[in-house]
């Protein structure tokens, strides 16, 4: 690699490197003699000098013939250091803010006020584009009926799981169709995932304080996901084992969970942490 080389990577095209080059060796000089010693042709060499004076790395000396002088390569060297430092700089700073959003989008974001997680839900809806999976309770579909209306008439896929009934009359519907479950269920959990990017997990019923959640952790959204799945298979299997029916009292739903757990053996320390849950014995 010689001079001629790196100044093509500052920026320089050949020719303009070697007349810069020229008027280093000998000042000043005019087009004639600079086409000479670069040995570009006259008809060349002053388009070429106009294009470093417009980069201010050659000056012109007026008079009865125009003599050309290079700006001091110390200076034009110290420009392109300050310029390159800069860019860097820049560059530096912006993929540092881009490394960032990444990491904080793949936090755990806590929403402390029941509030202001209906709220987001609600946005969260609102921006939606492909599909909206769902665990909630009647009593909450009431609160994002109407946004959720509008995200299937602009064509977004609604599946829901619920244990009691809802009063839509869009999306697919996974749900046990109990009475009066509430009554059964202290906690109401939602969970919503929004296009398989975002997904936000809370409690439904205000007068249990607890800690929402929002994060697009792609592993955690996997997580929910997969559990609403378990949750349609089991109802699923229920319902074809006949441990319940269509429609069901709390009392025929309790009656066929106690059986359905006892013919595949469930332990029974695991089915006693099922009170820890929200679940009144």
């Amino acid at each position: 690699m010689n001079e001629l080389d790196i100044m093509q990577e500052l920026g320089f095209s050949q020719n303009e490197a070697k007349v810069y080059i020229t008027l280093v060796k000998k000042n000043p000089l005019n087009g004639y003699e600079i086409a000479k010693r670069s040995s570009i042709t006259r008809t060349m060499v002053y388009d070429i000098l106009k294009r470093l004076e417009r980069k201010n790395v050659v000056k012109v000396i007026e008079g009865s013939s125009k003599m050309y002088v290079p700006v001091d390569f110390k200076e034009v060297l110290g420009n392109f250091r300050e310029d390159i430092d800069k860019k860097i700089t820049f560059l530096q700073d912006r993929l540092e803010g881009i490394a960032a959003e990444e990491e904080q989008e793949s936090y755990i974001i806590n929403i402390y006020e029941y509030d202001k997680m209906v709220t987001e839900i609600r946005r969260q809806i609102e921006s939606a584009q492909k599909e909206i999976y769902l665990s909630l309770w009647a009593e909450e579909a009431e609160l994002f009926k109407d946004v959720l209306k509008e995200a299937d008439e602009r064509g977004v896929k609604i599946y829901i799981f619920s244990f009691n009934k809802l009063k839509l009359d869009f999306g697919v519907h996974f749900t046990y169709n109990v009475t009066n479950v509430s009554d059964y269920f202290l906690r109401r959990r939602i969970i919503a995932v929004f296009d398989q990017e975002k997904l936000i997990v809370g409690e439904g019923n205000e007068k249990i304080d607890e800690i929402s959640l929002i994060t697009s952790n792609s592993m955690i959204i996997q997580m929910a996901i997969d559990l609403l799945i378990l949750d349609i298979a089991q109802l699923s299997s229920l319902k074809e084992g006949n441990y319940i029916k269509d429609n069901n009292s709390l009392e025929d739903y309790k009656k066929g969970i106690s059986k359905f757990h006892d013919d595949i053996g469930y332990p029974q320390d695991l089915l006693g942490n099922l009170g820890k849950t929200g679940i009144k014995t």
